[in-house]
């Protein structure tokens, strides 16, 4: 909608602006918003007010000349207003809501998609959770905000992979072995004492209880202790990283790739990248340690690539991943970090743009806490304690469609609180519930005129007849879908459908409370059911892209 009525203004523009480059500035300035009162229009445009600097003319002028121009340009703009210091405020035709109606009936499941664009693939790194313990429910709101962003950018045209870093390398994977190590003997009946700083949960029993009926495990005390911690170390990050893609296939959550960190340490993927940084001055030896020289304004210390001892820091794997990336034609890299990674953003930053490549090519969401509430009490979380409740106990309580709902509710940098009592709940009052119940009660609605021998008849239908606020209002709603879409795709925001969802279900909810679908007067019969299989559809269409189900029963 939003560039159809681009296009229109842009040809009264072009009647005003005679100079060609300044005429391309000024249409490259001008915003064009939904209205959010329909007293005020169905669209907005500051046109007038941009082009007033231009060309040195008083915006309302300007605005009055624009008006006049539209006339005749397009039927669909059926009265223009002039508001303020210069905004012009537009109603559209009842025929371009009526025809996004029929729009939604010949498009369905493809209504809202975009044609591929010629961009550049986009790449998603999303969950990467160290392979130490299973996903707990901060792992699943990554996971949920990173496969639904992924399904929304592929709606919208761009070409996108996901992907899972598999941090296989490093100290964390060096004190899960230790934990396993020590598990085994305790097992075997030695007398341990357990580092207060190990993984402590019962799920450290359980890998070295398989583990010590493999082969390798039963020679536990026959093999020096260096050789049976890298057994256990990696004997147990296989089998975490198993039950990792068994929960994120239960969420919905299919990556394309898994990239292990330890593949960068075997190929030599680090060593180039800090030459490359070393060849651009951007490196620096003191104490026998390799250092990052930081320029970024937001942090300006130098942080060390490689220890004094040769061992290279998790920044330089991450310099060399992120490089490695580019290398692969990744035109965007979009990262998906918890809230804690805030300071790390500038620093991997300067990296990329040290390597050679515009910082702006990384694109970072931070994901905040979330709090988990039973009973009105909040949940602690702490991996290592073992007190942490996991995302597969989460999916068992309230099923995967409640709980990507419930993590999508509020924008990523904001912290949730996520009720499983509220996400169980068959109520208004439970969103997942509420938008669901949209979709299965125009199921119902058409099951019960099948019952009462009414056909569904979806031809001659004549959507004048459409003329209460509340249709009207559901009209336009469906109408704006392909713009949230491609907004929401453009700042990275899925949570903006779950958003849209929910007003959708309002109206419609509303709408059939107060009035009856299956009317005995059969013009106007067809007319509701035209509408409110569109908001199925459109339902649908969102929920898809939201990785969740639409029930035709609840």
């Amino acid at each position: 909608m939003k560039e159809i009525f681009r296009n229109v203004l842009r040809q009264a523009v072009s009647g005003v602006v005679q100079d060609r480059d300044k005429r391309e500035e000024v249409l490259d300035r001008i915003e064009i918003t939904r209205t959010k009162d329909d007293r005020f229009g169905d669209y907005s445009t500051n046109a007038a007010l941009i082009m007033a600097k231009t060309l040195g003319r008083r915006p309302a002028d300007i605005a009055r000349e624009i008006v006049s121009r539209l006339k005749g340009i397009s039927d669909d703009i059926e009265a223009c207003e002039i508001a303020g210091p210069g905004f012009i405020n537009f109603f559209l035709s009842s025929k371009v809501w009526e025809q996004a109606l029929r729009t939604i009936h010949v498009q369905k499941e493809d209504y809202g998609r975009v044609l591929r664009r010629s961009d550049k693939p986009i790449l998603i790194e999303f969950v990467s959770a160290n392979p130490t313990g299973p996903l707990h429910v901060g792992h699943g709101r990554g996971a949920a905000i990173g496969d639904s962003l992924a399904r929304l950018l592929r709606t919208c045209g761009y070409a996108v992979d996901t992907e899972y870093y598999v941090n296989d390398a490093g100290n964390q994977m060096k004190i899960l072995g230790r934990s396993v190590l020590f598990r085994c003997r305790e097992l075997l009946g030695e007398a341990v004492e357990f580092p207060s700083d190990h993984y402590k949960g019962a799920y450290i029993i359980d890998i070295a209880k398989e583990l010590l009926e493999t082969p390798q495990g039963k020679k536990f005390r026959d093999v020096p202790e260096n050789e049976a911690l890298k057994i256990a170390s990696g004997f147990a990050g296989r089998k975490i990283l198993e039950g990792i893609k068994d929960d994120l296939r239960q969420f919905a959550v299919i990556h394309d790739n898994y990239f292990h960190e330890q593949t960068l340490h075997d190929s030599g993927k680090i060593v180039s990248a800090l030459e490359i940084l070393s060849s651009r001055g951007k490196t620096e030896v003191k104490e026998g340690a390799v250092w990052f020289r930081m320029d970024n304004e937001d942090d300006e210390t130098d942080r060390v690539l490689v220890r004094a001892s040769g061992e290279p820091t998790y920044f330089a794997a991450d310099t060399a991943y992120h490089l490695q990336k580019l290398e692969r034609g990744y035109g965007q890299l979009v990262d998906i970090w918890g809230s804690d990674h805030h300071g790390y953003v500038p620093r991997v930053a300067s990296a990329i743009e040290a390597l050679g490549h515009p910082p702006a090519i990384l694109k970072v969401l931070l994901v905040q806490f979330v709090n988990l509430i039973r009973d009105g009490k909040k949940k602690s979380m702490s991996t290592r304690s073992g007190e942490f409740v996991t995302l597969r106990e989460v999916l068992d309580e309230v099923g995967s469609d409640a709980a990507r709902f419930f993590f999508l509710t509020k924008r990523c940098d904001s912290h949730l609180d996520f009720d499983l009592d509220l996400a169980k709940k068959q109520s208004k009052d439970n969103p997942v519930y509420y938008v669901q119940y949209a979709h299965a009660r125009v199921s119902a609605i058409f099951r019960i005129a099948a019952e009462r021998g009414i056909p569904a008849d979806m031809t001659e239908v004549d959507l004048s007849l459409l003329t209460l606020p509340e249709e009207r209002k559901i009209m336009k709603h469906l109408a704006d879908y392909p713009d949230m879409l491609i907004d929401a795709a453009a700042a990275l925001e899925p949570h903006r459908l779950t958003f849209y969802l929910m007003s959708l279900a309002t109206l419609f909810h509303a709408y059939y409370h107060d009035n009856r679908v299956l009317t005995e007067e059969l013009p106007l019969r067809k007319a509701r059911l035209y509408l409110v299989e569109a908001v199925r559809q459109v339902v649908a269409n969102g929920l898809t892209i939201l990785g969740v189900s639409a029930p035709h029963r609840m």
